[in-house]
């Protein structure tokens, strides 16, 4: 429900009975109605605050021609949404002035013929204003209950992503920052029309700094993350009253935000301790040796170096839950089975979970030779998918051995990176471990790809060539693939686009002006190849 508009209260059975006539401003009848007020008096001006109606049997502008003129000139400077005269034997027209006022300045003023009495059209009007406000504050209480539940139960981005559309009454689209859709809403229309060629839209509609409009498709959206943005909801079909919308949006992105904030799900005192433990190692907060070998111990870590620092991905068969009960329960299973491995080969770790999906692990390797505990480790691990084929396939991701807790612990965020590209790599070049030295670049921009700022990196490289590429479609994307796969060799490029050399040079001159850079740079070719890379995994 919106504010009455002053069309709305014109059409009412009070003002209709007094036969109005709309002497000027009939073009702005579609302002909204905030208040209504019953004045005489010249100086009212000072009370309004804009959006307020008023009635009026004329006295204020009995003055004079210049006094009439000036009344209704002050009501339009104070924000009043129109002026409602009755006309009668005491004043029987507006004054000339007063209308040559309001119509220069397309200020709505409507003459009643008949009379009638004001405290109808008050009622009448104030009771739909109530109204309103009464719903907008109870919708309002209904959007603050429904996410603050769903932050509570831990929900995901897709429960989040419902509920906005359901709140909202339109298809709501979460993205990512290279304009990938993380979750939907699809509300009276098939998905497939909703998320068809999502990127190439996406693309034409700007950024924007807070909720708004935007795009050639009329978006409303919202930028997603408080410290750095990280996202953005769309809405791709937007209903007319975008304040409502906007609060709908931005109170979905807060829920996004915290979600994304809260820690992954962990179980049962015993992990809780030994993940707690690993996450200070992993980020520096255990400053002395002696220390981090005394909590080791006391959480059942023999002391037998040299210790190797291991990350346990699995990989999801489809989509994966997005329920916060099967995600726990999922991330409970997981880390239940790489402690059975690390029983079953006899090798003493530390373990904590990092989600649904990763598992990360300390290993005291004890003295054995290089290798051999993580080789056991990771083939146990192996081998329970060949002997259960319900469950999913690792990915391990080591880190080199080190001396001391503390230095393998500093390594388990880079074990995480490197399980998380060996999960992605092709069934054929798949071992039992990784380190980082088997995945090279390719493998960086993998686990990196995900990270907000590579992906601000990599739009910053490409977004003008996107752009373009999502309205002329001419094949620069393309050209730009070649270019940098023959390492910038113009006559080896000529060669395997067969294009003739003056053809090619106007293209790639084109290509320099989309881009606004300078083919020739080496450092332009480098950083244009890495932005390509992320480009390309994030497809």
């Amino acid at each position: 429900m919106a504010l009455p508009t002053l069309r709305a209260v014109l059409a009412s059975d009070a003002v209709r009975a007094a036969e109005p006539e709309v002497l000027a401003g009939s073009d702005r009848l579609d302002r909204p109605v905030r208040w209504v007020h019953v004045s005489e008096v010249r100086e009212v001006t000072g009370l309004l605050t804009g959006g307020e109606l008023l009635l009026s049997t004329g006295l204020a502008m009995r003055g004079g021609a210049r006094d009439a003129a000036a009344y209704v000139s002050e009501l339009v400077d104070a924000g009043a949404t129109g002026l409602i005269v009755e006309t009668g034997d005491g004043f029987l027209e507006v004054p000339p002035a007063a209308l040559r006022v309001a119509r220069e300045r397309r200020f709505p003023v409507i003459a009643l013929r008949r009379k009638t009495r004001f405290v109808e059209i008050t009622e009448q009007v104030h009771r739909a204003i109530v109204a309103e406000q009464y719903e907008r504050v109870d919708f309002s209480r209904r959007v603050h209950e429904r996410f603050t539940a769903l932050s509570l139960e831990g929900a995901g981005a897709q429960a989040i992503v419902e509920a906005t559309g359901e709140l909202a009454g339109s298809s709501v689209v979460l993205e990512d920052l290279s304009r990938h859709v993380v979750a939907y809403a699809a509300v009276g229309r098939p998905a497939s029309g909703l998320l068809k060629d999502w990127a190439k839209r996406s693309r034409l509609a700007a950024p924007t700094g807070a909720a708004g409009l935007t795009g050639p498709e009329g978006w409303m959206v919202t930028p997603v993350g408080l410290q750095q943005r990280w996202g953005r909801l769309v809405v791709v079909n937007p209903a007319s009253d975008q304040a409502r919308l906007a609060m709908v949006l931005e109170r979905a992105a807060q829920a996004l935000e915290l979600g994304r904030m809260a820690e992954s799900d962990r179980f049962g005192i015993t992990y809780q301790a030994q993940g707690g433990f690993l996450t200070e190692l992993a980020e520096g907060r255990v400053r002395d040796d002696a220390e981090a070998d005394a909590r080791a111990r006391s959480l059942g870590l023999p002391l037998a170096p040299p210790y190797v620092a291991v990350v346990v991905r699995a990989a999801p068969r489809g989509t994966g839950p997005s329920d916060p009960v099967a995600q726990h329960r999922r991330a409970r299973g997981l880390v239940e089975r790489v402690a059975q491995a690390s029983r079953s080969a006899r090798v003493p770790v530390l373990l904590g979970s990092l989600g649904p999906y990763e598992v990360a692990v300390l290993i005291a390797a004890g003295g054995r030779a290089e290798d051999a505990a993580l080789e056991a480790f990771a083939e146990v691990l192996h081998t329970q998918v060949v002997r259960q084929p319900e469950l999913d396939e690792v990915a391990v991701g080591a880190g080199e051995q080190a001396s001391s807790l503390r230095a393998a612990g500093a390594r388990l965020r880079h074990a995480q990176h490197v399980a998380e590209v060996a999960h992605a790599l092709p069934a054929g070049r798949r071992r039992i471990f990784f380190r980082a030295r088997d995945v090279r670049l390719r493998g960086l921009i993998a686990l990196l790809h995900d990270d907000p700022r590579v992906q601000a990196f990599a739009e910053s490289e490409l977004d003008r060539l996107l752009v373009h590429e999502a309205t002329h479609d001419d094949g620069m994307l393309a050209l730009l693939r070649q270019y940098l796969a023959v390492g910038g060799n113009k006559t080896e490029l000529a060669r395997v686009s067969h294009r003739s050399r003056p053809a090619l040079y106007k293209r790639l001159h084109r290509l320099e002006q989309i881009l606004d850079v300078d083919l020739d740079d080496p450092d332009s070719r480098l950083a244009l190849g890495v932005a390509l890379m992320v480009h390309d995994q994030r497809r």
